[in-house]
């Protein structure tokens, strides 16, 4: 069979996590693909037998790649991705379940749309969650209705991630320098972007990640975290956070508010909008990154400040026109050492 997308698993312990991720794998996955699963020196009881059993299907050829240690994300992925020659490659961790059609839908999306470079699927690592007396593929089935839609993000995360192979061609592979773990697939996001290529979440897609469970044995987390962190924002600089607090409603400010907010967004910075119940923005874009937060007419300057200060994470930046509000929010600017803008 023509191999259309090579799947390139990490594995690393964890036995009934990985067991129950390539079960999923294999029954949901229905486009001709390989499976190269890299297994990063895993030294728990029956991983690499269990791995050496596996038998592909119909749908799946299977190639194993064992390290002697474990050579972290970047490291064992590029590993992968130089045993890969498909036209598209999917990066998978070892703590996912896949939903039926889960890649297809992934695969459409980035077929459709030339300017598309690298898919997430929708997730729960996108707010994406299903409650209690619900399974995983009942509330996939409710994205179906959604099947080629998608919304632009400010950088895909590397949990279930499918790349394009001309866009590897051009910006290479992970970034190994930002050592065993964090931040190699946003960078390799920003590099894609630069390259001209957009960052989508597939709407009718949907991956389950028991997020951490793949890395939280590891003893160095945290210190891992900093320094890869560290590494990014040097390379990179700081995502900032940014408020737009909309207590006018004329034609112009809010004109003004779409075209700020779609450059803070092209800086690849996360972006709130306060606004009131009833209030129109005409063409903002549809995108991850933009939060939109309708608030109620009566006490709707109490709300915003109230909406502002309760986050755990400080904004850097905040809009806001003149008035009560914005007396209030540069009180805030002080304290929280964040920047007032005039709208």
């Amino acid at each position: 069979m023509e191999i259309r997308c090579d799947l390139i698993l990490l594995s690393w312990n964890n036995l009934e996590i990985l067991r129950q991720c390539v079960d999923s794998i294999l029954r949901c996955t229905h486009t001709p693909s390989r499976l190269i699963i890299v297994d990063n020196g895993s030294s728990e009881a029956g991983v690499r037998e269990y791995l050496s059993s596996l038998k592909g299907n119909d749908a799946i050829q299977i190639r194993l790649i064992f390290n002697t240690v474990n050579e972290g994300f970047a490291k064992g992925m590029n590993k992968g991705m130089k045993a890969s020659d498909a036209p598209y490659v999917c990066l998978l961790n070892n703590d996912i379940l896949v939903s039926d059609g889960w890649l297809e839908e992934m695969m459409k999306v980035a077929a459709e749309n030339p300017g598309v470079g690298v898919v997430n699927p929708s997730s729960n690592n996108f707010g994406l969650r299903f409650g209690k007396g619900r399974t995983l593929e009942e509330f996939a089935r409710s994205l179906r209705d959604q099947s080629g839609r998608w919304v632009e993000m400010g950088g895909c995360i590397g949990f279930c991630m499918l790349i394009k192979r001309e866009v590897i061609e051009k910006v290479g592979d992970l970034d190994e320098s930002y050592g065993y773990a964090y931040f190699e697939d946003t960078d390799f996001s920003r590099r894609a972007q630069e390259a001209g290529y957009k960052c989508a979440m597939a709407k009718g897609s949907y991956v389950y990640h028991a997020e951490g469970k793949s890395g939280k044995f590891l003893d160095d987390k945290d210190a891992s975290f900093g320094r890869s962190a560290g590494i990014f924002r040097e390379k990179w600089g700081k995502p900032l956070r940014i408020a737009f607090a909309v207590t006018r409603e004329d034609r112009e400010t809010l004109g003004r508010i779409k075209q700020k907010a779609e450059g803070e967004l092209k800086a690849r910075n996360r972006v709130w909008i306060f606004y009131k119940e009833g209030v129109d923005i005409k063409g903002l874009p549809e995108h991850l990154d933009l939060m939109r937060e309708v608030l109620p007419r009566m006490f709707f300057n109490f709300s915003v400040f109230w909406n502002i200060i309760k986050k755990k994470k400080r904004f850097d930046r905040l809009y806001v026109g003149p008035g009560a509000l914005r007396q209030a929010l540069n009180l805030y600017g002080r304290l929280r050492k964040a920047e007032i803008k005039q709208l």
